[in-house]
Parts: C-alpha cells; sequence; structure tokens
C-alpha cells in the first residue's frame, strides 16, 4: 500500500492522540492553528502540537518565523510549505510560557546546526532539546566549545568528521561522528561521549528524537580503561 501524504498527516494526528495530552485551553490537534501570540511582526506562536500545512496556512506564515510548541511535529505538507513560502522556524517553547514571551530553556541539551533543517528542529523539540544556528562550521565548533561541560550538545554540520577532530583537540572533549547507521546505543555505552556531530542530511525524525533522548541520559563519566590527560600534560 502506497501512502499519501494525507495519510501520513492522518497517521501523525491519531499517534499524538494517543501519545499526547493536549494542553487545557489549546485545540492542539485542531485545524486551523490556535495562534497565541504575535511575538512581533515577523515572528508568531503557533499552539499546534501537529503543525500542517492547513495549520500554517492559516496562521499566515508565508514570509515569517514560527515557533512551536515543544514536541510538535511538523508533517510532510507542514514542511513543504516551510520551503515553498520561506517560513523559518524559530526554537520551541512549553504550553507553561504560551502566556508570555519567553521561550521554555531545554530540558535536554543544544543542538549547534550550521544549516536550518526543519526536521531537525522538530525532533529537538521533541526530545526537549533547544536547537542554536550558527554561522559556518567554524562558528559551530566555536560555540560547542564555550558551552562544552555545561549540557549534552550535538553539532550538526556539512562534515561531522573533521569537526569531531577538531573538537577531541581538547583533552576534555570526547566528540563522536556518527550516521544514521551508527550503532548508536553501543557507540554511547562504550565512548560515553560529551558531543555528538551529525551531518543534517540521512536522517529520520525518529532517528534524531533517538540520539538527542540517549545523549540527555549519557553517562558522563569517562569510560572504563580510558586515561584522560590533563590540560597541558603530555599523552
Amino acid at each position: 500500500m502506497k501512502l499519501t501524504a494525507e495519510n501520513v498527516e492522518e497517521i501523525v494526528r491519531s499517534v499524538l492522540r494517543e501519545l499526547q495530552p493536549v494542553p487545557a485551553g489549546i485545540s492542539a490537534l485542531a485545524s486551523p492553528a490556535v495562534v497565541s501570540a504575535a511575538i512581533s511582526d515577523d515572528v508568531i506562536r503557533l499552539s499546534s502540537l501537529v503543525v500542517s500545512e492547513a495549520v500554517l496556512s492559516a496562521a499566515g506564515a508565508a514570509g515569517r518565523t514560527v515557533s512551536l510548541m515543544r514536541g510538535a511535529v511538523l508533517t510532510p505538507s507542514g514542511r513543504d510549505y516551510l520551503r515553498r513560502h520561506g517560513v523559518r522556524v524559530a526554537s520551541q517553547f512549553s504550553d507553561a510560557a504560551a502566556g508570555g514571551t519567553a521561550v521554555a530553556k531545554s530540558a535536554g541539551g543544544l543542538v549547534i546546526q550550521v544549516q536550518r533543517t526543519a526536521v531537525l528542529e522538530s525532533a529537538a523539540g521533541s526530545a526537549g532539546w533547544v536547537v542554536e544556528t550558527v554561522g559556518g562550521e567554524d562558528a559551530a565548533i566555536d560555540r560547542i566549545l564555550q558551552l562544552h561541560g555545561g549540557q549534552p550538545l550535538v553539532c550538526v554540520g556539512a562534515d561531522p568528521a573533521v569537526s569531531a577532530c577538531l573538537l577531541n583537540r581538547r583533552v576534555d572533549v570526547r566528540a563522536a561522528a556518527v550516521t544514521g547507521s551508527s550503532d548508536l546505543q553501543r557507540l554511547i555505552e562504550r565512548m560515553r561521549p560529551t558531543v555528538l556531530c551529525m551531518e543534517a542530511a540521512g536522517w529520520s525524525w525518529t532517528q534524531l528524537v533517538r540520539a538527542l533522548r540517549m545523549m540527555s541520559v549519557a553517562v558522563r563519566s569517562v569510560p572504563a580503561g580510558w586515561r584522560e590527560v590533563q590540560q597541558g600534560a603530555g599523552r
């Protein structure tokens, strides 16, 4: 059986009805969208857990930036609308913050991306992570090093192997370059990376959510048998 975009959207809606409670006062799965507030002339906040083309169109999102609820899912038609109408996605917010202007802080970690990717931002929201976009590979590495040690980090760029090598020049960093075919569970258990480096393409929404959630609960102690060198010491 070949699924159409409409079939996929209906499946997503059905699953979310079962797995996610609808916040009080918000018809999260309804269409058109519920718009909580206009943050500025160019930014609008959507209170729908399923963001489809109909939701974005009803909110007048074309050419603007939208802020999604934490855990919101972009459907295939929604992603297509983003591309066709030049819509940018800002960081997610929680229902508790829906009445104000503050964006909820991450309960998981931080993704540093070089290029905006809708599926990554949607997956990060579902995993409780925050996404930050920077202007290039070097800027991403600098930002990771600046924030390292405070929370789980993921670096998304064009060449994850190079990014991991550059990050690992610092003795307290354990960066791992991964792909969609990597055995993440085994890698995390054996290496316990402090940073994951990955490409933006080649990952499904489900794979991204799983990877981020695994990093959120990763043990940060040094792997058994490893000897971490001290800053300035010989190897």
